[in-house]
Protein backbone atom coordinates (compact mmCIF):
# COMPACT_ATOMS: atom_id res chain seq x y z
CA UNK A 1 0.00 0.00 0.00
CA UNK A 2 2.81 2.40 0.87
CA UNK A 3 4.59 1.63 -2.40
CA UNK A 4 1.51 2.58 -4.43
CA UNK A 5 1.13 5.82 -2.49
CA UNK A 6 4.81 6.70 -2.95
CA UNK A 7 4.72 5.97 -6.69
CA UNK A 8 1.58 8.09 -7.10
CA UNK A 9 3.26 11.03 -5.35
CA UNK A 10 6.41 10.51 -7.38
CA UNK A 11 4.45 10.58 -10.66
CA UNK A 12 2.68 13.77 -9.59
CA UNK A 13 6.02 15.31 -8.64
CA UNK A 14 7.58 14.41 -11.98
CA UNK A 15 4.53 15.75 -13.83
CA UNK A 16 4.67 19.04 -11.92
CA UNK A 17 8.40 19.30 -12.59
CA UNK A 18 7.85 18.76 -16.31
CA UNK A 19 5.08 21.37 -16.31
CA UNK A 20 7.44 23.86 -14.65
CA UNK A 21 9.91 23.36 -17.52
CA UNK A 22 7.30 24.29 -20.12
CA UNK A 23 8.17 28.00 -20.25
CA UNK A 24 11.89 27.14 -20.52
CA UNK A 25 11.76 24.40 -23.14
CA UNK A 26 8.43 25.04 -24.80
CA UNK A 27 5.26 22.93 -24.70
CA UNK A 28 7.06 19.75 -25.83
CA UNK A 29 7.79 18.77 -22.22
CA UNK A 30 4.14 18.88 -21.19
CA UNK A 31 3.71 15.25 -22.16
CA UNK A 32 5.88 12.24 -21.36
CA UNK A 33 5.23 11.23 -25.00
CA UNK A 34 7.84 13.79 -26.01
CA UNK A 35 10.62 12.15 -23.98
CA UNK A 36 12.62 11.21 -27.08
CA UNK A 37 13.30 12.56 -30.52
CA UNK A 38 11.86 9.45 -32.19
CA UNK A 39 9.44 10.38 -34.99
CA UNK A 40 6.91 7.84 -33.72
CA UNK A 41 5.51 10.16 -31.07
CA UNK A 42 3.03 12.19 -33.09
CA UNK A 43 5.32 14.98 -34.24
CA UNK A 44 5.43 15.80 -37.93
CA UNK A 45 8.72 17.55 -38.63
CA UNK A 46 10.08 19.94 -41.23
CA UNK A 47 8.62 20.35 -44.68
CA UNK A 48 7.60 17.65 -47.07
CA UNK A 49 9.34 17.17 -50.40
CA UNK A 50 5.93 17.43 -52.09
CA UNK A 51 4.31 20.88 -51.95
CA UNK A 52 0.82 22.19 -52.62
CA UNK A 53 0.42 22.30 -56.41
CA UNK A 54 2.85 19.42 -57.09
CA UNK A 55 1.88 16.23 -58.89
CA UNK A 56 1.38 13.58 -56.18
CA UNK A 57 3.56 10.47 -56.35
CA UNK A 58 0.83 7.84 -56.76
CA UNK A 59 3.14 4.88 -56.22
CA UNK A 60 1.00 2.22 -54.54
CA UNK A 61 -1.97 0.24 -55.89
CA UNK A 62 -4.63 1.95 -53.71
CA UNK A 63 -3.55 5.40 -54.89
CA UNK A 64 -3.25 4.37 -58.53
CA UNK A 65 -6.71 2.77 -58.48
CA UNK A 66 -8.30 5.82 -56.82
CA UNK A 67 -6.64 8.20 -59.28
CA UNK A 68 -7.66 6.12 -62.29
CA UNK A 69 -11.20 6.14 -60.89
CA UNK A 70 -11.18 9.96 -60.81
CA UNK A 71 -11.45 10.18 -57.01
CA UNK A 72 -10.22 12.75 -54.55
CA UNK A 73 -7.63 11.12 -52.29
CA UNK A 74 -6.96 11.79 -48.61
CA UNK A 75 -3.57 10.21 -47.90
CA UNK A 76 -2.51 9.98 -44.27
CA UNK A 77 1.05 8.97 -43.48
CA UNK A 78 1.22 7.96 -39.83
CA UNK A 79 0.73 5.16 -37.35
CA UNK A 80 -2.65 5.25 -35.53
CA UNK A 81 -1.96 2.46 -33.05
CA UNK A 82 1.10 4.26 -31.66
CA UNK A 83 0.65 7.98 -32.35
CA UNK A 84 -2.21 9.83 -30.56
CA UNK A 85 -2.71 12.44 -33.31
CA UNK A 86 -2.65 9.76 -36.01
CA UNK A 87 -5.26 7.81 -34.08
CA UNK A 88 -7.56 10.83 -33.75
CA UNK A 89 -7.30 11.77 -37.41
CA UNK A 90 -7.68 8.18 -38.56
CA UNK A 91 -10.82 7.71 -36.46
CA UNK A 92 -12.65 10.86 -37.43
CA UNK A 93 -11.69 10.72 -41.11
CA UNK A 94 -12.81 7.09 -41.22
CA UNK A 95 -16.09 8.12 -39.55
CA UNK A 96 -16.62 10.99 -42.01
CA UNK A 97 -15.98 8.65 -44.93
CA UNK A 98 -18.57 6.19 -43.55
CA UNK A 99 -21.15 8.93 -42.89
CA UNK A 100 -20.78 10.36 -46.38
CA UNK A 101 -20.38 6.97 -48.07
CA UNK A 102 -16.94 8.13 -49.24
CA UNK A 103 -18.51 11.38 -50.39
CA UNK A 104 -20.91 9.39 -52.57
CA UNK A 105 -18.04 7.17 -53.72
CA UNK A 106 -16.11 10.13 -55.13
CA UNK A 107 -13.30 10.17 -52.54
CA UNK A 108 -11.04 7.64 -50.85
CA UNK A 109 -9.06 7.61 -47.59
CA UNK A 110 -5.70 5.81 -47.70
CA UNK A 111 -3.61 5.45 -44.55
CA UNK A 112 -0.10 3.97 -44.37
CA UNK A 113 2.26 3.42 -41.45
CA UNK A 114 5.56 5.18 -42.16
CA UNK A 115 7.55 4.75 -38.95
CA UNK A 116 8.67 1.85 -36.80
CA UNK A 117 7.32 1.16 -33.34
CA UNK A 118 9.50 -1.06 -31.17
CA UNK A 119 9.54 -4.36 -33.07
CA UNK A 120 6.79 -3.49 -35.57
CA UNK A 121 8.17 -2.45 -38.93
CA UNK A 122 6.12 -0.33 -41.32
CA UNK A 123 4.70 -1.90 -44.45
CA UNK A 124 7.02 -1.43 -47.46
CA UNK A 125 4.38 0.81 -49.10
CA UNK A 126 4.58 3.16 -46.11
CA UNK A 127 8.36 3.38 -46.37
CA UNK A 128 8.07 4.01 -50.13
CA UNK A 129 5.48 6.78 -49.62
CA UNK A 130 7.48 8.38 -46.80
CA UNK A 131 10.51 8.64 -49.10
CA UNK A 132 8.50 9.91 -52.08
CA UNK A 133 6.60 12.56 -50.10
CA UNK A 134 9.59 13.47 -47.90
CA UNK A 135 7.45 13.22 -44.79
CA UNK A 136 9.43 13.11 -41.55
CA UNK A 137 7.60 12.14 -38.39
CA UNK A 138 3.85 11.80 -38.32
CA UNK A 139 1.02 12.34 -39.02
CA UNK A 140 0.91 14.01 -42.40
CA UNK A 141 -2.29 14.41 -44.41
CA UNK A 142 -2.09 15.09 -48.15
CA UNK A 143 -5.35 15.84 -49.94
CA UNK A 144 -5.03 15.15 -53.65
CA UNK A 145 -7.51 16.26 -56.31
CA UNK A 146 -8.96 14.18 -59.16
CA UNK A 147 -6.10 15.20 -61.46
CA UNK A 148 -3.47 13.91 -59.02
CA UNK A 149 -2.38 17.34 -57.78
CA UNK A 150 -1.69 17.89 -54.06
CA UNK A 151 -4.09 20.64 -52.99
CA UNK A 152 -3.81 20.61 -49.19
CA UNK A 153 -1.13 19.45 -46.75
CA UNK A 154 -1.65 19.19 -43.00
CA UNK A 155 0.92 18.36 -40.33
CA UNK A 156 -0.21 16.73 -37.08
CA UNK A 157 -3.94 17.55 -37.25
CA UNK A 158 -6.74 19.04 -39.30
CA UNK A 159 -10.19 19.73 -37.81
CA UNK A 160 -12.97 17.56 -39.23
CA UNK A 161 -14.93 20.54 -40.59
CA UNK A 162 -11.89 21.76 -42.53
CA UNK A 163 -11.31 18.24 -43.86
CA UNK A 164 -14.94 18.00 -45.06
CA UNK A 165 -14.74 21.48 -46.59
CA UNK A 166 -11.52 20.62 -48.47
CA UNK A 167 -12.97 17.41 -49.93
CA UNK A 168 -16.24 19.12 -50.84
CA UNK A 169 -14.36 21.93 -52.58
CA UNK A 170 -12.27 19.49 -54.60
CA UNK A 171 -15.38 17.61 -55.64
CA UNK A 172 -16.57 20.84 -57.23
CA UNK A 173 -19.38 21.57 -54.82
CA UNK A 174 -18.02 24.95 -53.71
CA UNK A 175 -15.26 27.41 -54.54
CA UNK A 176 -11.77 25.93 -54.13
CA UNK A 177 -9.29 27.81 -51.98
CA UNK A 178 -5.81 26.46 -51.39
CA UNK A 179 -4.77 26.24 -47.77
CA UNK A 180 -1.54 24.96 -46.37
Amino acid sequence: MKAKSFMGRMEIGVSLFLLSLGPIYGSRVLSPAYGTELPIRGIARGESRIKVGDKAPLLVPDLIKAHEGGKVIALMLGYPSHCPWCDRMDRYIDEIMKETKNFDDRAVFVQRQTEHAKMILPHPEGVQLKAAYGAEGQPWLFIIDKRGIVRFIYLVFVPSEIFKQNITELLGESKVTQVK
